[in-house]
């Protein structure tokens, strides 16, 4: 891994009623088919089209990795997703990643996506964050309600 990336800390490209869930509190899980690493600490959340813009981040207490069917079981009432639209994303899936989650900053003002430096372009999936721009994030003013 480049050593100018956190290992723990991701940046993950999230529908925009399901980013404000979770940065609202009332979505406490997000569900992953797969590629997103199971060892992270902090999720950094991108709000994709029409939003591309990061709102805030979250931590992560522990991520689950088991059948969609058990995932939805013991987690489906925390996702703020209907049971059709779990099983359309799950669909040819034998194993899911629930990842739960915890403390939600929201800043005062989101970041749009030209403005940060360890993307490119808008993440398909996730990415691993720089330290540097980690350490910027964690240092931003928050929103206050």
């Amino acid at each position: 891994m480049d050593q100018n990336k956190t290992k723990h800390v991701i940046i993950l490209a999230i529908n925009p009623i399901y980013a404000r869930a979770i940065l609202s509190g009332k979505k406490t899980v997000e569900f992953r088919r797969n590629g997103v690493p199971s060892n992270i600490q902090k999720i950094v959340i991108y709000s994709t089209k029409p939003d591309q813009e990061i709102l805030g981040y979250c931590d992560v207490k522990k991520c689950i990795v088991d059948s969609p069917d058990k995932l939805w079981q013991d987690y489906g009432e925390f996702g703020s997703i209907n049971h059709l639209e779990y099983i359309k994303y799950y669909h040819g899936y034998e194993i899911g990643k629930c990842y739960m989650l915890d403390n939600p900053i929201i800043f005062a003002t989101p970041i749009p996506i030209d403005k940060c430096e360890t993307l490119t372009a808008a993440p398909q999936s996730f990415a691993y964050l720089k330290k540097n721009e980690w350490r910027n994030f964690r240092r931003r003013k928050k929103a206050s309600f």
